[in-house]
């Protein structure tokens, strides 16, 4: 290999073990905040759970109704948690030199899917907010589609990552 080229190389997994690093204390910090949210929608005392925008006041929630609050809260927080270890995946393969694989193309494709779930997270808190506060809150939502273009954009990308790798491999094969 050319010396710039290993240079570059040597750059690229230079950046990905920091960015690594990076999303293995964001796992932590998200693991450590999902359980203070279940701790604090089943033993807090009047706090506000907010997500999406939208507020739901715990004080009004009974014993049941918390429960189902904190399973909706961990579906929530485990979205942003898949997309930082499929992120930590990724860089993992880039600073083993592993760039353009049909592997690095599958963790691309779970940011796309994950990118789509955050959506459906979306839609799950703005129903389970209607439910668990019997239509108190306000009669229009904000639901934002950019999650679905990205992740959708993101998918597409993947497909033609893992298409180009898959013909560099056979390529590789070929006398």
């Amino acid at each position: 290999m050319d010396s710039e080229l290993e240079r570059k190389l040597q750059r690229i997994r230079s950046f990905s073990q920091v960015f690594r690093r990076i999303c293995q204390g964001a796992l932590l910090v998200m693991f450590l905040l999902l359980l203070a949210c279940i701790a604090g929608i089943c033993i807090g005392r009047g706090g506000i759970v907010r997500a999406f925008d939208i507020s739901i006041p715990l004080s009004t929630l009974s014993g049941y109704q918390r429960i189902l609050m904190a399973v909706v809260a961990v579906l929530a927080i485990a979205v942003p948690i898949k997309g930082l270890y499929h992120l930590e995946r990724l860089f993992r393969n880039y600073t083993e030199g592993k760039i353009f694989t049909v592997a690095s193309a599958g963790e691309i494709r779970q940011l796309g899917i994950t990118a789509l779930l955050w959506a459906a997270a979306n839609l799950i808190w703005i129903a389970a907010a209607v439910v668990l506060t019997e239509r108190r809150l306000p009669h229009s939502f904000y639901f934002r589609m950019d999650s679905i273009a990205i992740g959708v954009t993101v998918i597409v990308i993947s497909w033609l990552m893992e298409m180009a790798a898959a013909m560099r491999e056979e390529n590789e094969l070929t006398i």
